[in-house]
């Protein structure tokens, strides 16, 4: 008989450090992403879902997010406007693989922060990311973790 571990322990317990949410269903661009994150010291959540970035978003709220455009189920159009709903300041960054067009592209800003194409440009991505965090934690009154 399968077992099949509920999401709750598939994920890791909340913390209650500022941390980033990284949401990619491509386990390969999930743990690049990651590995760019923590190397660079900020602490993160992966999940490899938008339904497993909610759940986790059920205990704690990130910093920032950052999450895959195409994803089964919800997209990250709907979890963006999930989050904005419950969080409505929360920064979050839009990474895609897919070809958008300068129309789609300013649609989109008007929910995240950021749209950024796969591969992203680590230098940059990193600025981003530095920024916001501070911005977040000056906003949620949480020290720095720059």
């Amino acid at each position: 008989m399968l077992s099949i571990a509920p999401i709750e322990a598939l994920l890791p317990a909340p913390t209650a450090d500022p941390f980033v949410l990284l949401v990619d269903d491509h386990a390969p661009s999930l743990r690049q992403l990651q590995d760019v994150v923590t190397t660079f010291g900020h602490p993160c959540v992966a999940a490899g879902s938008a339904s497993d970035a909610l759940v986790y978003c059920d205990s704690r709220s990130p910093q920032v997010v950052v999450t895959d455009l195409s994803m089964p189920e919800l997209d990250g159009q709907g979890l963006a406007r999930w989050l904005k709903a419950r969080f409505p300041t929360l920064p979050i960054i839009l990474v895609t693989g897919e070809e958008l067009d300068a129309h789609t592209i300013v649609a989109l800003r008007q929910t995240f922060e950021e749209v950024l194409k796969k591969p992203v440009d680590v230098e940059s991505f990193l600025s981003l990311l530095d920024r916001l965090m501070v911005v977040a934690a000056d906003r949620d009154g949480v020290p720095s973790c720059t």
